[in-house]
């Protein structure tokens, strides 16, 4: 019972690890736009942080906890990616109409 118990707490910490390194990710491309070099940088300064969950995964529950920050990690990345680009999208769609009506208007 109590390996479920950890399992679920480090599943829930891989949530937050994937929270915290994808938001800020976004921000990261969103401020530097096209630089490269500083998005790829910025995502090496937050990798430490779902490292360090998987470390004390592994110390406190073995293999089956670092695959449960794994997971939890793994689902947050899928959920905030398709979030993210289902919102592109739109606003992809949006542009398009407004480039469309430009064109008719003219």
């Amino acid at each position: 019972m109590s390996d479920t118990l950890l399992y679920i707490l480090f599943f829930l910490v891989g949530l937050v690890a994937g929270g915290f390194y994808f938001t800020h990710l976004w921000k990261s491309v969103n401020a530097y736009k096209s630089d490269k070099g500083k998005i790829i940088f910025s995502s090496f300064i937050r990798f430490p942080v779902p490292l360090v969950a998987v470390f004390v995964a592994g110390l406190f529950a073995g293999i089956g906890g670092i695959l449960s920050v794994i997971f939890g990690f793994t689902v947050f990345q899928f959920i905030y990616l398709v979030k993210k680009g289902s919102q592109l999208k739109k606003e992809i769609e949006e542009y398009a109409k407004s480039q469309e009506s430009n064109k008719d208007g003219e």
